[in-house]
């Protein structure tokens, strides 16, 4: 396949609309995901990736379990070798 699996590791951005204690915004950060997936595309403003896929009789691929990151938001990128 053309496609490289990678273990990214991207900042999600963080929302809670309740009420809160200064304390408690204090202490509100962002969040440190991982996606392990097979990077689509990949351009200086962003990251396409897909988690799965289907190869039809035809040969045509669908892709599931996509996402599109910014870059600004992505703290590292991998590849991931492995070997069957």
């Amino acid at each position: 396949m053309k496609y490289k699996k990678y273990k990214i590791t991207w900042i999600d951005p963080t929302g809670d609309s309740g009420w809160h204690s200064a304390e408690d915004l204090d202490e509100f950060e962002c969040e440190d995901c991982v996606i392990e997936a097979y990077v689509y595309y990949k351009d200086k403003k962003k990251v396409k990736t897909f988690a799965s896929y289907s190869i039809g009789k035809k040969g045509e691929m669908t892709f599931g379990d996509v996402n599109v990151l910014p870059t600004a938001t992505i703290k590292s990128m991998k590849v991931i070798k492995w070997e069957m």
